[in-house]
């Protein structure tokens, strides 16, 4: 990591302990159209994806005789609800973010949550003001997994992939920093299966990976 220069943070389920208010978001908004989804299909059909994405999803594999736009508001008003009301950082993210800060790495976050999300959760978490970019894949073309919003990041940055870091839990979130060709932690409970093989480094919490960063001293004697 000595070559970084800068660390790029993906925001749900890294900075913020958000994927089980994904799902709650998805389900009360689907209830309302009557149709019931679990937890298992949220996670294997959405999870790292864009809303909009989200919401093509759930119209097609439900399937629901709506337009995937008005799906999109109902989720993105209830998740933003959910992270104001119940919203919580990740167990140790703001000692990862102050050791990165300290050493004088810049850093950014690149995630596929909207800005309305970006904004409900920086003032839920008080994290305005922590990020020298912020990228929203609403901004590009194409979400996760396709790299352009760790491509716009790089470029706001003014840095080449090769001296940056990202921080990722998801697979689509981890297939677009590589796609964008930058070194990737993954940081996940399923951080040891086998499609992130490719990780320099994978940890199952935030405090793990910090013990790596920065050893506890050991007293002298």
């Amino acid at each position: 990591m000595m070559k970084s220069k800068a660390v790029i943070f993906d925001m749900d389920g890294v900075i913020i302990d958000s994927e089980g208010l994904w799902r709650q978001a998805q389900k009360d908004a689907l209830a309302g159209w009557g149709v019931t989804v679990n937890d298992e299909e949220c996670e294997t059909l959405t999870k790292g994806k864009r809303l909009d994405e989200i919401a093509r999803v759930w119209c097609e594999y439900c399937p629901l005789q709506t337009d995937p736009g008005v799906l999109e508001s109902a989720i993105r008003k209830r998740i933003t609800g959910l992270i104001a009301t119940e919203g919580e950082a990740m167990d140790g993210v703001y000692a990862v973010l102050h050791h990165f800060r300290h050493r004088g790495y810049r850093i950014a976050l690149a995630t596929s949550s909207s800005h309305q999300v970006i904004e409900a959760v920086l003032s839920k978490l008080n994290l305005r003001g922590h990020f020298d970019v912020i990228c929203s894949a609403d901004d590009e073309r194409y979400g996760k997994p396709h790299p352009a919003v760790y491509l716009s990041a790089l470029k706001k940055l003014g840095l080449p992939a090769a001296e940056c870091l990202v921080i990722e839990d998801s697979l689509s979130g981890f297939r677009a920093a590589q796609a964008a060709g930058i070194d990737t932690i993954v940081v996940s409970d399923g951080c040891q299966h086998p499609c992130f093989s490719e990780a320099i480094g994978r940890y199952t919490s935030m405090p793990q990976l910090l013990e790596t960063l920065a050893p506890p001293v050991r007293a002298a004697g």
